[in-house]
């Protein structure tokens, strides 16, 4: 058998060389430097292979050869020139040739039992990159389903991420995609805002948000804000080591809310609740969580049960906590920013400050302003859009008819309409179900500036009863009118200036 392995390696080689192949013929000088040598890339033919030392032939004894890798192993050192003749092979019988790998097949560390069972190696890649970048959260699908609904598929992704995502550039992220709306507990010192999604990008000069963040008031003494938004805002800073440079913010975004400041009137012994209304008397809103400043007496309270207040965002009420008696004395003061929901909203805002030496010089500019074409909660005919549009700054004079036509409903206070005293379209309350299919709101309009009078109080709510004019003057406090909220816009720009004279002495302008 071996014998036939022998002639069957010469007749590859021989045949190499008869279809014009290199010679197969080696001849080398080895530097005898170690015990093992590798003397070819090839495979040699081991019968080929002789051995010299200073030109005498080397006896098979005295050496090993590993034709298939080519290497040379000498067992006794002759002490003077080795030189090698042989013949190779023109192919590395100890390569590899596979289609398929199968060390993850044939593998040994998985024992008799499991010798031949495949398990897919699988490896996860990283969207993000790197793995200095933290990232934890959650995802979950669900399906509901009942016997008085379709069945509907559920998903909600929360996902926080933070790190580094470059040399000197960092990343904080807040990412949903819940629509909660609720409002978070008024009752505590610290609030934890459940809707806040945001990306912010920053380092030590640039700082780049998007999504739900908190303008602060700038540097100067005029401009005062503390607005929570939804946008893009950007800011740098060009300062040296000394702080000598100039520092700006630009933001763009939509406002979440209206300020107002309310005045509120104490009452003996009442510790609340207090009711909040909107900047134009609305009764029902929903203040913005962590926006309210509650002062009494000029002194800021501190929210939270073991503190001064609690408050309800969701019915806009203040409880004031045994810590602070209310008196009819009083001062009670809240300032706070609320939903009305009645126009889409945007702000527009720039901070800018230039540090030198001595002097200090700053700008600032705030644009907020309702998108008088995108009404949210209110309707506006044609009519009424060009109403507002002749009334300019007079926002008394933003009012149209309350009166409705929806035909008669038991439990409601109807009117019917009637002509008198040569006045017609007049207003009288009725119980007849023919007659009585009006219903009307009615406002106080001011003294002798209405022909409706407050009558009675029944169970289900006032009744206004018409007077008659006198010389053309009327004599009532109320008319049928419903407000129509109007878009508002507020800007204000500022600039002032400080220079350090002396050390003990400045000047300051804005």
């Amino acid at each position: 058998m071996r014998s036939f392995v022998t002639i069957l390696l010469l007749l590859i080689a021989m045949s190499s060389t008869a279809f014009g192949q290199a010679s197969t013929l080696r001849v080398k000088e080895i530097a005898s430097t170690s015990d093992t040598l590798q003397l070819d890339t090839l495979s040699i033919f081991p019968q080929s292979f002789q051995l010299f030392c200073n030109g005498e032939l080397v006896a098979h004894d005295d050496y090993y050869l590993n034709g298939a890798k080519a290497q040379l192993i000498i067992k006794n050192r002759c002490g003077g020139n080795l030189s090698a003749q042989y013949r190779v092979f023109p192919y590395n019988l100890t390569q590899k040739f596979q289609k398929r790998d199968t060390s993850f097949i044939y593998e040994s560390a998985k024992g008799n039992k499991d010798f031949y069972v495949y398990s897919a190696q699988t490896q996860i890649q990283d969207v993000f990159g790197g793995t200095s970048l933290n990232k934890s959260g959650s995802i979950s699908r669900g399906i509901s389903f009942g016997n008085n609904q379709d069945m509907g598929i559920n998903s909600s992704l929360n996902l926080e991420l933070s790190g580094e995502i470059g040399p000197n550039l960092k990343l904080i992220a807040s990412l949903s995609d819940d629509n909660i709306p609720i409002q978070p507990d008024g009752n505590t010192n610290k609030l934890q805002e459940f809707d806040k999604v945001f990306i912010q990008i920053y380092n030590d000069r640039l700082k780049l948000i998007g999504g739900d963040f908190w303008l602060d008031k700038p540097h100067g003494y005029f401009m005062n804000y503390k607005k929570r938004a939804q946008g893009l805002s950007i800011g740098y800073d060009f300062r040296n080591e000394d702080k000598i440079g100039f520092t700006t913010q630009v933001s763009g975004a939509m406002s979440r809310g209206k300020f107002n400041r309310q005045i509120i009137q104490g009452v003996e012994g009442n510790q609340g609740p207090y009711r909040l209304t909107g900047a134009e008397n609305e009764p029902y809103i929903i203040i913005l969580g962590g926006t309210e400043q509650v002062f009494i007496d000029g002194r800021k309270l501190e929210r939270g049960q073991d503190f001064d207040y609690i408050i309800n965002y969701n019915s806009a009420e203040v409880i004031f906590t045994s810590k602070n008696q209310i008196t009819k004395d009083s001062r009670i003061v809240v300032e706070f920013q609320y939903s009305d929901q009645n126009y889409a909203r945007f702000l527009v805002q720039t901070a800018n400050r230039y540090q030198f030496k001595k002097l200090d010089l700053w700008f600032n500019a705030y644009s907020e302003h309702d998108a008088k074409n995108q009404t949210i909660q209110q309707d506006l005919t044609i009519e009424q859009k060009k109403m507002l549009a002749a009334i300019g700054d007079t926002l008394t004079l933003a009012r149209i008819s309350s009166v409705d036509s929806v035909g008669f409903i038991d439990n409601q206070i109807m009117y019917k309409i009637v002509d008198t005293l040569g006045y017609d379209s007049v207003l009288v309350h009725s119980v007849d179900p023919t007659n009585a299919v009006y219903r009307a709101t009615f406002m106080n309009v001011g003294q002798n500036k209405g022909n409706y009078v407050l009558k009675e109080y029944i169970a289900t709510g006032k009744v206004y009863q018409w007077v008659a004019p006198v010389g053309g003057v009327p004599q009532g406090d109320y008319e049928a009118y419903r407000v129509i909220f109007t878009p508002k816009k507020r800007q204000m720009l500022t600039a002032g200036a400080k220079y350090q004279i002396t050390k003990y002495l400045t000047a300051e302008t804005e």
